[in-house]
């Protein structure tokens, strides 16, 4: 008899072989079957909630919306759990199509059925891109209440300064500050946070703390620390000391290039991204594949910065910075 597990030697899915890639950030395959599990009539919100994910995954938002709100569609009121998962998705895809003002009322339905520190998160994002800087507040106020989470208050200045506001982002970082540090991850954080404070000295001294005790991840941001603070011998010293630490090769090649870059070693920045990419980190590739069109840049080979580009692009075409740096390669 096959219960969950299914049987021995039987055929996944396409549902489960879909949900498979999905995991991978292989989204082409797995769009195609959740597709194929919709015509089957297997698992059909789940499917399209898949969908959703995948076109999330490669920037295409709009087919996103469409998926998710299909998804909602088909829910059954009873299914409050997956209605507040899928209005969270929806909200981040209007979100990043510009919908702000959308996104703000999708938010605020959600949280109708659930008090979400994400979604308050998100509409306070969508109210400061609109200029309504009081409900932004009022929002990431929610967010910080009581947090002990360094994340939420770096997330928080990382849109303030994505909106070139700066300094109100700042106030954020403070009040981060005022988290006692106890364990090597919170001086790793503390060092974060006094990095974006461009306090290099005190981020050294935090983020040296954590190393000691053996916190792998400090060792990319005090390479971004001595990088700022214009000592790329000691970057790439700690660039290097990445190399030697499964799951931080890729950052540290990434490092190594651009350490190379600012010695005008193209060639050798070169190397290195090619090295980064052959690490196959998911989390590392859009910086890499994107630092590779600035070297190309750099020794003024436009034509392989054009192609490069171009194929970046089918990656990742909600990147804003890189589709204006299209823009002047196209009068190259």
């Amino acid at each position: 008899m096959c219960f969950l597990g299914g049987c021995k030697g039987s055929e996944p899915t396409a549902y489960e072989v879909g949900t498979e890639h999905l995991e991978k950030e292989k989204y082409t395959q797995a769009i195609e079957n959740f597709q194929n599990a919709i015509q089957e009539g297997d698992h059909t919100v789940q499917s399209w909630r898949g969908i959703g994910i995948a076109w999330s995954g490669q920037g295409v938002f709009d087919k996103a919306e469409e998926a998710f709100i299909t998804a909602l569609g088909l829910t059954e009121r009873s299914e409050k759990a997956l209605k507040t998962d899928l209005y969270f998705y929806l909200a981040d895809a209007l979100y990043h199509q510009g919908k702000y003002e959308k996104c703000a009322e999708t938010c605020s339905e959600l949280l109708k059925q659930q008090k979400k520190k994400d979604a308050y998160f998100l509409r306070g994002s969508a109210y400061l891109r609109m200029d309504e800087y009081k409900k932004a507040d009022s929002d990431f106020s929610r967010v910080v209440s009581g947090s002990e989470n360094y994340e939420d208050y770096l997330d928080i200045y990382k849109i303030y300064k994505s909106c070139e506001l700066n300094a109100d982002g700042s106030t954020y970082l403070e009040s981060a500050l005022e988290i006692k540090a106890k364990s090597p991850e919170d001086y790793y954080n503390q060092g974060r946070v006094y990095y974006h404070l461009q306090e290099y000295e005190k981020a050294e001294k935090a983020l040296k703390k954590a190393w000691e005790e053996e916190y792998i991840p400090a060792l990319v941001y005090l390479g971004k620390v001595y990088t700022e603070a214009q000592q790329p011998q000691e970057a790439a010293s700690m660039y290097k000391k990445c190399l030697e630490q499964e799951g931080l090769k890729a950052e540290g090649y990434n490092g190594l290039a651009y350490c190379a870059m600012l010695q005008e070693d193209y060639a050798g920045a070169l190397s290195y991204v090619e090295k980064g990419l052959k690490e196959k980190d998911a989390q590392v590739q859009q910086a890499l594949l994107f630092n590779e069109i600035v070297i190309y840049e750099k020794q003024m080979d436009f034509t392989s910065a054009k192609e490069k580009m171009q194929e970046y692009l089918e990656l990742y075409p909600a990147d804003k910075e890189a589709v204006r740096e299209n823009y002047f390669l196209q009068t190259r």
